[in-house]
């Protein structure tokens, strides 16, 4: 089974996140919801709670084939200066396994030093520098394994595309159709 490490600060964009878990579950990938605060419960952007799975302190990094980050604020610039976050990217990255980031995360990818060269895509304005990468405004923009997108809106399709490359293009289309998508 495919598998998904999504690092969450407080602040967190509460559709993002939970649309990601929901529609990756559906789709067979154990996802494991991490706290980077050392707390089990998180307070998204929007005022909700949410249960994490696990705490990072208590997480074995080899198991999983992805790291999720969502975008909210201050979750975002959290995710970006936390150094423990840089460390996973960057073997992640190392290590040939997939990448994620929507809305404002794409921002740790940026400091990792990770979108040079890269097509990719985040929230209006908020990478600092938009010359070292080829910056698109598309719902979602897959480059090898970095998959970025914009944001709330674009949330299902972020969610579609990372099943149809953990899992297949075509489970992403079932999941779609399942939930009535006008994409799919």
């Amino acid at each position: 089974m495919r598998s998904i490490l999504m690092l969450i600060h407080n602040g967190f964009e509460e559709i993002e996140a939970l649309t990601t878990v929901d529609l990756c579950r559906r789709a067979g990938i154990e996802v494991c919801v991490c706290s980077m605060t050392g707390c089990e419960m998180l307070q998204g952007a929007h005022g909700i709670s949410v249960q994490a799975d696990a705490v990072f302190e208590n997480l074995e990094l080899s198991s999983f084939d992805m790291v999720v980050l969502p975008g909210g604020l201050p979750n975002a610039t959290s995710l970006r200066d936390d150094d423990r976050v840089m460390d996973i990217l960057r073997t992640f990255e190392r290590q040939d396994k997939y990448l994620g980031a929507i809305c404002a995360a794409p921002i740790a990818l940026e400091r990792a030093g990770l979108l040079q060269g890269r097509r990719v895509t985040s929230y209006p304005g908020c990478l600092e520098d938009e010359s070292v990468c080829d910056y698109v405004e598309q719902c979602v923009v897959a480059d090898g394994k970095i998959i970025t997108s914009r944001g709330v809106g674009t949330a299902i399709d972020f969610a579609l595309q990372i099943i149809a490359v953990l899992v297949s293009p075509e489970k992403a289309n079932e999941i779609g159709m399942g939930i009535l998508y006008e994409n799919s």
